[in-house]
């Protein structure tokens, strides 16, 4: 397309300083600690690899070294406090937030004002680049991917290059999170296109499937020299495959229905996608058989969009039964970038936005702030702060060996608070007592946002206080708040 620039360069470069400090204070200001389950799993594997004791195990996790590995030098670097932990994720969307910037400068200027104050407003992005998640790397490698396929098809950058970016990127995202399969129709689909279809791009495939070939393979043959298996990872993840609320090869016919109609649309809309999937919804409905094609290079990106969601919609997680995937949105985060394009390429096209650029109207993109200053607003509703205050001064290492009664996820993740050094002191989650029952002596740590109805621990909590009561002990409190601190004392 004719490249497009509405704005003076010092203007824009104006815009893309604000984009990326707004990013950033977004993150310092939003982060709201840990997530305590994934996110913990994830930091205490990157701290094993800075001890030197970290190995691939059945834990699927430990495979995700794409992501592991950048988070361990970060915390070598700097330490482990609730912003390091999540430096590595905050930088890949600042990569994906200046890669669009940098497509807006290339071919037109408003798809990269569009684009990006999407993106830095975007709930789910901005969850995830405070998080520390797989869901950022897999989004920036994806999308490097697809801009490298992309300047190739304009005819506008080194195929060579390209194909090593190609390539790369989504040998990292298959390093980071098996999800990346959901892509793998719509490559294979571009590589048709342009290799049988349109005869093009041909050298670039070549490159960019060699080398492919070369990296998986690899990785299969690593795996067999040490577990004695070419596909350990793949066998792995199947075995890790657990019924919860969120699957369906689990749960009768009716629901799977339901989950293959209308489930995922639900998602969408109770989801952070909602934004997103509207901005680029009137270019997915407007894709014609022609725009498949691929003559027009920015069709790209809604053809990417509507294939990887037909995959997701359809296609199951496992091999040895189907198994679709969980309608929880955040598998997908990677799609935000692409969606993203698709829309902007659509909307500088339209007589809309010819009518209100030059009008007072563009500023209506404001309104979007709103959603970072909810997530900021609610960044304490976890009380992550508050716990971490109770914990460090009222159960210190030194205290002595002492046994707290806690909710799963504190009982899971309290080694964080510790900066995972050996203490005595045993966390035992009240929903899963095993046998133990209190004594005096005992704590009782309270974080109410953390209580889980599906595992029933306000009944359970409440269970515990009736058997201590009737060992004749009572609670003396220590410490009041969000966050509540109590000891079992003899009555």
């Amino acid at each position: 397309m004719q490249h497009k620039k509405f704005f003076s360069a010092r203007h824009y470069q104006w815009f893309v300083v604000t984009a990326n400090l707004v990013m950033i204070a977004v993150w310092f200001l939003a982060n709201n600690g840990l997530a305590f389950w994934d996110d913990f799993t994830y930091l205490n594997f990157a701290r094993q690899i800075n001890e030197g004791s970290f190995e691939l195990g059945t834990n699927h996790f430990t495979s995700r070294v794409a992501l592991l590995y950048p988070t361990a030098w970060v915390i070598e670097l700097l330490g482990i406090n609730e912003w390091t932990i999540t430096l590595y994720p905050l930088l890949c969307g600042l990569i994906i937030l200046n890669l669009t910037l940098w497509l807006g400068h290339l071919y037109h200027h408003w798809l990269g004002v569009l684009a990006a104050t999407i993106l830095v407003c975007d709930y789910h992005i901005i969850t995830f680049i405070t998080h520390l998640f797989p869901e950022m790397p897999m989004a920036l490698f994806i999308f490097m991917a697809l801009v490298a396929y992309d300047r190739v098809n304009r005819r506008e950058g080194d195929h060579r290059l390209a194909a090593l970016i190609t390539a790369t990127a989504l040998f990292l995202a298959y390093l980071t999170k098996m999800t990346v399969i959901l892509i793998v129709p719509l490559f294979l689909y571009l590589f048709f296109n342009d290799y049988k279809r349109r005869q093009t791009n041909k050298s670039y495939w070549m490159i960019t499937l060699v080398l492919l070939i070369f990296f998986v393979v690899a990785n299969g043959f690593w795996y067999q020299e040490v577990y004695g298996d070419f596909f350990y990872r793949f066998k792995n993840i199947s075995n890790n495959h657990e019924a919860s609320a969120k699957t369906f090869f689990d749960k009768d016919n009716l629901t799977l229905l339901k989950r293959l109609t209308y489930l995922p649309l639900l998602g969408f809309l109770r989801g952070g996608f909602f934004v997103p999937l509207l901005f680029c919804l009137p270019a997915l409905l407007t894709t014609r058989r022609k725009h498949w094609r691929l003559e027009s290079p920015e069709h790209l990106w809604r053809v990417s969009v509507i294939m990887i969601l037909v995959t997701w919609w359809f296609m199951s997680t496992n091999w040895r039964y189907y198994s679709p995937m969980p309608v929880d949105t955040r598998h997908i985060t990677f799609l935000i970038p692409l969606m993203l394009m698709a829309g902007g390429f659509y909307w500088i096209e339209t007589h809309l936005l010819s009518a209100i650029r030059y009008t007072r109207a563009k500023f209506l993109l404001a309104i979007l702030l709103v959603i970072p200053a909810y997530k900021v607003s609610s960044s304490g509703e976890r009380n992550f702060r508050e716990l971490k205050e109770a914990v460090e001064h009222n159960l210190r290492p030194e205290t002595g060996r002492v046994r707290v009664f806690t909710d799963g996820l504190t009982s899971y993740g309290y080694p964080y608070f510790y900066n995972f050094q050996a203490t005595d002191h045993n966390y035992v989650w009240f929903s899963e007592l095993n046998g133990s029952a209190p004594l005096a002596g005992d704590y009782l740590l309270l974080n109410p946002a953390f209580l889980n109805d599906r595992y029933h621990d306000h009944e359970n909590l409440e269970a515990l206080k009736v058997m201590a009561r009737e060992s004749g002990l009572e609670l003396k409190p220590l410490r009041n708040g969000k966050v509540q601190l109590w000891r079992w004392v003899e009555e």
